[in-house]
């Protein structure tokens, strides 16, 4: 699914009953973009129906088992005002489980992210070296992940090679340009570029 894309967030631990709790999902909260844009998503722009058959990786590792799923019970997710928060139920019988559960526990990894698809989106000051974004409505939510490098307080993108991130950066500069180049700002094949910008897919 070309058209998604990722963002991380650093707000979350783990219980001794091997739950792990946080907020995957941050609302009107400003996010760098490579530089070359600022995104917000907007308070509402998520519904619990998008939130229905989510899974739980440790950086994004969609070839890897599922540490939790909605479907089963074991993720659980509720919108509050701040974000949509999550609670997994992991089986720390596991080595990968009990692994992640640990380095959450003791602080080793303070991450998180998601990829999503984006359904709604406006634009300002594009006329400015630095347009800002505002993301109205995500019409899709695939997983949930632990990601070890935030790259920012508060909020960061997932981690990447560096061959990636110069990838990523000049496919964040794209984007920006066919925002500013589509006949009313707002129509834009940006998620695509943002997909390869924020994940490698």
């Amino acid at each position: 699914m070309s058209d998604l894309v990722s963002r991380s967030f650093n707000n979350y631990s783990a219980d001794d009953d091997g739950n792990i709790t946080g907020v995957p999902i941050v609302f009107e909260q400003k996010t760098d973009i490579g530089g070359y844009f600022e995104e917000t998503i907007a308070r509402g722009a998520i519904s619990e129906d998008v939130l229905r058959d989510v899974a739980f990786f440790f950086n994004h590792n969609l070839n890897s088992k599922p540490l939790a799923r909605t479907r089963t019970g074991k993720l659980k997710f509720s919108i509050e005002n701040d974000g949509v928060h999550m609670i997994a139920d992991i089986n720390r019988e596991r080595s990968d489980s009990n692994d992640l559960y640990l380095a959450i526990r003791d602080g080793d990894i303070d991450g998180m992210s998601f990829m999503f698809r984006v359904e709604g989106d406006e634009w300002s000051d594009l006329d400015t070296d630095y347009p800002k974004r505002r993301i109205t409505k995500i019409g899709y939510v695939q997983e949930v992940s632990a990601v070890n490098y935030p790259a920012y307080s508060g909020t960061s993108i997932n981690a990447r090679s560096l061959d990636g991130d110069l990838q990523a950066l000049d496919n964040a500069r794209k984007a920006v340009d066919t925002a500013r180049s589509s006949d009313d700002g707002q129509k834009l094949e940006l998620e695509k570029l943002k997909a390869k910008y924020l994940f490698n897919i």
